[in-house]
């Protein structure tokens, strides 16, 4: 190729020509960058500023050695994100001299540059590679341009290498779904249980805080009854001398105590029947036929 870019550093000819230049900065907390952290004034850190810049000349696509008219493909390389096949022919790393105004900077804990990695790749002429991407024509003559969809546009491998990898990887997001999948069903039947569980659990809670609610109302009408009737002074409650006799100790077997009395004495650290003072173990309620 006649308009074909020349490398600066190692005289190729190439058709992609692509420099860069990375300053690599030191810094440190330095004399005026007091912290209390003593491992931060002490710590370094390495800090990077890149810059690239390509150069392209247009070149075109032949299919084998010939050079047919009918065969070739003009490439279009305009809008490209797509990695490309290049050569490194150039890697360098440049210290920079230190200098006045570099001390200064690291006095007041400033980031100072270092070093300057220098590195240019290019695609040669000549290079057997791979284009895949839309097809169509510019001026009569065919053109490919990159596809979006497709990870390849120009690469080193061939057709049947691209396929293997485009399988590999269709494999590998094939088997992520199924996992990620598998996972989360797992996880809704996890919180479904779990829930089902917590709405069953307040659900028997409800039951039985609406059954000690209608026993507790029942007892309270009995007990109600039972103080406003006229009780003999022979059948009054020992404890509180205001209800009527109903609940037997076991095992003891006297019956000196009304119902709420006697679960007050049920509840006590050491339950003892109040008349023979034998420890009891509940006691049952009397109901006179």
């Amino acid at each position: 190729m006649n308009n074909a870019l020349v490398s600066q550093e190692s005289g190729d000819k190439a058709v992609i020509i692509q420099r860069t230049q990375t300053y690599i900065y030191h810094e440190w907390r330095g004399l005026f960058g007091w912290t209390s952290d003593l491992r931060a004034i002490i710590g370094r850190s390495w800090n990077k500023k890149e810059s690239t810049s390509m150069r392209t000349v247009p070149f075109i696509l032949i299919e084998g050695s010939q050079w047919p008219q009918s065969d070739f493909v003009i490439v279009n390389m305009n809008g490209l994100k797509h990695p490309l096949p290049l050569t490194t022919v150039y890697h360098q790393l440049h210290p920079i001299n230190a200098s006045p105004y570099t001390f200064l900077q690291a006095l007041f804990g400033h980031e100072f540059p270092v070093g300057l990695l220098d590195e240019e790749k290019i695609l040669p002429v000549g290079k057997e590679i791979s284009a895949v991407g839309i097809c169509g024509l510019n001026n009569g003559v065919p053109e490919v341009k990159a596809c979006m969809d497709l990870p390849f546009f120009l690469t080193d491998m061939t057709k049947d290498q691209m396929l293997i990898d485009l399988a590999f990887k269709t494999k590998i997001l094939f088997w992520s779904s199924i996992v990620l999948g598998s996972l989360s069903v797992g996880i809704l039947g996890y919180a479904f249980v779990r829930n089902w569980n917590k709405w069953k659990e307040r659900r028997l809670r409800r039951i039985q805080e609406s059954t000690n609610a209608a026993s507790d109302d029942s007892t309270s009408q009995i007990d109600l009854e039972e103080e406003t009737g006229d009780v003999p002074d022979g059948e009054l409650c020992v404890i509180c001398l205001m209800r009527r006799r109903r609940s037997a100790f076991i095992p003891c077997g006297h019956m000196v105590c009304c119902q709420l009395c006697a679960i007050s004495v049920e509840r006590e650290l050491v339950p003892k029947c109040p008349v023979c003072r034998m420890a009891i173990r509940s006691s049952v309620r009397i109901y006179a036929s």
